[in-house]
């Protein structure tokens, strides 16, 4: 099934209820009695279980609330994260409220008599990620599965996916501008979109290493003027899948250079978890095996020039370290919900100003601020900005850290791309 059909599949007329979206056993319905416009269904086949718990990305915020600036940083005393956090069932329009966290909201499914679960929840546009808590024991024990009926497009590539993902579409009469996640879905026209595919390279260690690339309709080998390359990483426990399954780097992508918005460039994304996080290694892999392997069999840039590293969380802290080792490697660089300065120092920074540096976190991010805020161990976006500030380290433009509505979750990680994209690279 392609892309657009697990979008936009199924479209009917009913009187109540028409423009069907489904998805296997996810299906979005156009809603006239619905607050979002759209009532979404899960269906889980699975007669032998006891409980089903369907856990979801379905709590959203309210712009820069303070009580959940850095996510429990700064919390009122007696007080959770989700005191402040807006539920599904009360959202509303007039609250512009922003998509936040993921997984963490749950509730149970009821079970019929053929041993079919069933949730229907109403839901603003954009993307879910969501996952099953199944029980064999009245709740005992719960596994935590993908939905089986909704697997990943990695499922093809002999990945096996963490969470499914479902969109529900944009009302502009019922929804605030916030729930516009469009740029972040696939083309209505697919004969537009890139291409995504695994392959393996000759890696650090003499190990063929698995890595991701996104080529952009049209991609050319013999183009005169060759390809600038993104690479980007993904957090801790992630893998090289990330950006192509929880998150939707190629559908951005897609929209801008269908749109003409930006000039088509190559997404390329690797596995640094295998490196167990030595950025040492990680930089050496990149430098002596990613980028050269790309150089012969692409037609890509050859100088920094066109060359950038971005990555989120763990991926961050990466880019933040590579930048430190060698800022000649890559002339953009992208640091989302991630910093290392608490062990991190040079002699010399100038030849930092040949590099586009970007810093970004999420409102309610533990990335933003956190405890070690300001101490020796500073871990934090905000610290890592203001350590720039003091050694005259350009970074955003000038404007200062950049801060999106989103908590450390692949909500605030598409908005960090889709700003790094629009605000500073290549540019």
């Amino acid at each position: 099934m392609n892309k657009l059909s697990r979008l936009l599949i199924g479209i009917s007329s009913l009187s109540l209820m028409c423009a069907v979206t489904s998805f296997g056993a996810v299906s979005t319905v156009e809603n006239e009695d619905s607050v979002t416009g759209y009532t979404t269904t899960f269906t889980y086949s699975n007669a032998d279980a006891t409980n089903v718990k369907l856990n979801g990305s379905f709590y959203f915020m309210t712009e820069n609330d303070e009580n959940l600036k850095g996510m429990n940083y700064a919390l009122p005393e007696g007080t959770g994260t989700y005191d402040f956090t807006i539920a599904p069932e009360n959202w509303n329009k007039e609250g512009n409220y922003h998509h936040v966290f993921v997984d963490n909201w749950s509730d149970d499914m009821v079970k019929g008599e053929d041993g079919v679960w069933t949730y229907s929840i109403d839901l603003p546009g954009g993307y879910y990620v969501y996952r099953l808590s199944v029980s064999y024991n009245d709740g005992a024990h719960y596994d935590l599965i993908a939905d089986p009926s909704q697997p990943s497009r990695v499922d093809t590539m002999g990945v096996t996916s963490r969470r499914s993902v479902f969109y529900v579409p944009y009302d502009a009469e019922k929804q605030s501008e916030t729930d516009d996640w469009t740029w972040a879905t696939p083309l209505e026209d697919e004969s537009q979109a890139g291409t995504v595919f695994h392959f393996n390279y000759p890696g650090y260690g003499d190990v063929y290493r698995a890595a991701m690339i996104y080529l952009p309709n049209g991609y050319d080998a013999e183009r005169e003027e060759p390809y600038k390359v993104l690479y980007i990483s993904h957090g801790g426990g992630g893998n090289e899948t990330d950006w192509f399954t929880q998150s939707h780097a190629d559908f951005i992508a897609d929209r801008k250079f269908a749109s003409g918005e930006e000039e088509p460039f190559i997404i390329v994304t690797m596995n640094n978890t295998a490196f167990g996080w030595d950025y040492q290694v990680i930089h050496d892999n990149m430098k002596d095996y990613l980028i050269p392997y790309m150089e012969q069999n692409y037609n890509v840039v050859s100088d920094a020039s066109g060359r950038a590293f971005a990555g989120l969380s763990m991926g961050g802290m990466t880019t933040n370290t590579l930048l430190y080792i060698e800022p000649e490697l890559f002339g953009y660089y992208g640091i989302f919900s991630g910093s290392n300065i608490g062990n991190l120092s040079r002699d010399d920074y100038s030849a930092f100003a040949d590099a586009r540096i970007f810093i970004g976190a999420g409102f309610a991010d533990n990335a933003h601020i956190n405890s070690s805020y300001q101490t020796d161990t500073d871990r934090t976006s905000l610290g890592l900005a203001e350590t720039f500030d003091a050694l005259g380290i350009a970074y955003n433009n000038g404007n200062g850290l950049h801060l999106v509505q989103g908590g450390h979750d692949w909500y605030t990680w598409d908005l960090l791309l889709r700003d790094f994209i629009d605000e500073m690279l290549w540019k």
